[in-house]
């Protein structure tokens, strides 16, 4: 159960908006049964203009009835007093929470949902104020490491079932001051590092002794928002630039996630089927996943498709963004395969993203990011998850960073 009225009222709202949403589905599937007959049925002597009008009132009414009672129990819940930080809660609710904005924190945004979450750093502790950073970690490092969540996860995702994060291995063996990133990410890859890129600009201002080194730790999604930051933070010369010295990937999809890709043929399998198109199966999902099909990072990247689900393009077209000069630059894989000669580690690479994507292999020249041989690593017999917990990929991050 949610910790905080504010989850209430943005679950309720959610719960409203899905029943006007199974309301529009249904009326599709009425409207399409009644226009085209059933294979091996008979066909219907004709729909009624009588018809149609009966049945277009039924769902307004059903729609207005859902919407009456959805601003009366938000206008009740208002009259409640509200928690002063929407963004202070247990990890077990963080966690639903960050789950539900990957599935559709675009639409959660776009209706003011108080789930929505906003982008902001943290500790384990606590989040951070950027006016109380000082206060809030008294032995400030300055060398100071960020790390950003991947799709559906959390802060808390870092220290997966209560094991040791990465972030405390380098601040026991580098002496960095590890700080986490949240974020709402179901919303474009490219708007999230938009946001973390000035976010960054203002934490490295913030910071108590001035930064003399950042490092960057992205897991999956979060590897994609790091690099487009880093593209809008070149573009723009952010401050947080000048010590920037390294960025590590885990998981990354940098070409596209195949989950995702199959997720699309799925859809457009299903938009052949005009008895089963009208469920929309399979589109329901937020611009955020729908960047993974490819890996986008600019906003160029997904407004040249629009942003209808079937007008995203169904090839790469993504504007090729190369990695930071004069920062080093580091790739973590994994592989369900026994060994590299396993055929299945090849195929299905952790189960979520395949090797070449994790290792930013690419036919095109212009897409691919050559890194040095020993600032890659695979592991195998692991899957996506495990690359946040395993202490051999922390131990590896810590040689990294320690060069």
């Amino acid at each position: 159960m949610p910790a905080d009225l504010s989850s209430v009222r943005g679950a309720t709202r959610l719960t409203f908006d899905s029943g006007e949403g199974i309301v529009n589905v249904v009326e599709q599937m009425h409207e399409t049964i009644a226009r085209r007959p059933l294979p091996l049925s008979p066909r219907p002597k004709g729909r009624t203009r009588a018809h149609g009008l009966i049945a277009s009132s039924i769902y307004s009414v059903i729609r207005g009835v859902n919407a009456t009672l959805r601003e009366g129990v938000d206008l009740s819940m208002k009259l409640w007093p509200q928690q002063a930080d929407k963004r202070n809660r247990s990890p077990q609710e963080g966690a639903w929470i960050s789950a539900v904005n990957g599935v559709c924190g675009d639409h959660l945004e776009s209706t003011g949902n108080a789930l929505a979450i906003d982008m902001h750093f943290s500790t384990p502790e606590a989040i951070l104020d950027p006016d109380a950073i000082a206060a809030a970690i008294p032995d400030a490092s300055p060398h100071l490491v960020v790390f950003v969540h991947g799709l559906c996860l959390s802060p808390f995702s870092w220290r997966r079932r209560g094991a040791r994060s990465v972030g405390d291995t380098l601040h026991a063996m580098r002496g960095m001051t590890p700080v986490y990133l949240g974020y709402n990410t179901g919303r474009h890859i490219s708007t999230n590092g938009r946001e973390l890129s000035e976010q960054l600009s203002s934490l490295c201002e913030a910071w108590p002794v001035p930064v003399e080194s950042l490092s960057l730790v992205g897991h999956s999604m979060g590897g994609l928002v790091i690099r487009s930051a880093c593209w809008y933070g070149e573009a723009d010369d952010a401050p947080w630039l000048a010590p920037l010295r390294r960025v590590a990937c885990l998981g990354t999809p940098h070409h596209g996630a195949a989950l995702e890709t199959a997720g699309s043929l799925f859809d457009r399998a299903m938009q052949a089927v005009q008895y089963v198109d009208p469920l929309q199966l399979g589109k329901h999902r937020s611009v955020g996943i729908k960047d993974l099909r490819h890996g986008n990072l600019l906003d160029e990247d997904w407004e040249q498709g629009g942003e209808g689900d079937d007008e995203v393009p169904r090839h790469d077209t993504r504007r090729p963004v190369p990695l930071l000069e004069d920062v080093d630059h580091y790739f973590v894989a994994a592989s369900i395969g026994r060994d590299a000669r396993d055929l299945k580690g090849h195929l299905l690479g952790d189960f979520l993203v395949r090797l070449g994507s994790a290792v930013g292999a690419h036919r095109d020249g212009s897409r691919r990011l050559p890194i040095p041989d020993e600032h890659c690593r695979v592991f195998h017999e692991m899957s996506h998850m495990d690359l946040l917990s395993d202490p051999r990929v922390h131990e590896q991050i810590a040689d990294w960073f320690g060069a």
